[in-house]
């Protein structure tokens, strides 16, 4: 007779650790805007746009059916049409005042990363230009993340306007460690993320410089978790009940031979 024990030690050692590892980094979205049905509230979205690159929803220009998009004019005139509202060449989308968006707890500043989203669209007829004339450079779209909200020190990404063919949409990503401290030595625990329309010779005309869709901010998540989640609790039960389980075969007998 054959006697065979299973059990589901190892098993459950392995699964553990993977479903807690998964769970500890799992990444976390922060900020998020589609023009639609995403970031429409205060808290969840993008503003308006600062005078230099004031934003407005409208159908996608490219009508490949992802609905409403943001349209960024960095030239937009006064009402009475005696100049541009926005002096300053640095035209920026933030979330709402005071634009500041806190980490989660569970984000660990110098070990977690930031991936910052966004789709760009620039029609032929783009207000951005490169300055001949001056210092020859490019207007440009930035991806610009403030550590605590500190100017210096800033990460950045930058596209000149004319690396990126015009009438299509491209889908542009930013991946940055977040600061372990900012600028003034004190610990990260929140971002000034700024999406950037930068007219650098400050001549932008009225009229549409971008399209910007699908904007989300992300971070990874690191730090232990103190609670185990309903569903890790779950699976949990769920493995300590198998991990009791032996399975026995008793009645297994293998054939006898019987010689003449």
């Amino acid at each position: 007779m054959i006697i065979l024990s299973l059990t589901m030690k190892t098993p459950l050692i392995l699964i553990l650790s993977l479903a807690l590892s998964f769970a500890a980094n799992a990444a976390v979205t922060i900020l998020e805007d589609n023009w639609d049905d995403i970031g429409a509230g205060a808290q969840a979205g993008l503003g308006t746009g600062n005078n230099a690159a004031k934003t407005a929803s409208v159908a996608d220009p490219a009508g490949s059916g992802r609905g409403n998009v943001g349209a960024v004019d960095i030239g937009k005139l006064k009402e009475d049409g005696s100049g541009p509202i926005g002096t300053s060449p640095w035209g920026e989308l933030r979330a709402p005042w005071p634009g500041s968006v806190d980490l989660p707890s569970t984000a660990v500043a110098g070990v977690d990363t930031l991936t910052i989203k966004a789709d760009l669209y620039i029609p032929s007829g783009t207000t951005f230009d490169t300055d001949v004339s001056g210092n020859g450079a490019a207007d440009r779209f930035n991806m610009i993340v403030r550590w605590n909200g500190i100017n210096q020190g800033a990460a950045t990404k930058k596209w000149n306007w004319d690396s990126l063919a015009a009438d299509t949409w491209h889908s542009l990503e930013f991946n940055t460690l977040i600061k372990e401290n900012d600028n003034n030595g004190d610990p990260t625990t929140s971002i000034i993320p700024i999406f950037s329309f930068y007219d650098r010779s400050n001549n932008g005309a009225e009229g549409i410089a971008a399209y910007i869709d699908n904007v989300s901010i992300t971070t990874t998540t690191s730090a232990v978790i103190p609670e185990p989640s309903v569903g890790v609790l779950a699976l949990l039960g769920s493995l300590v009940f198998l991990r009791r389980r032996t399975v026995s075969y008793t009645h297994l007998t293998l054939p006898t031979i019987c010689s003449v």
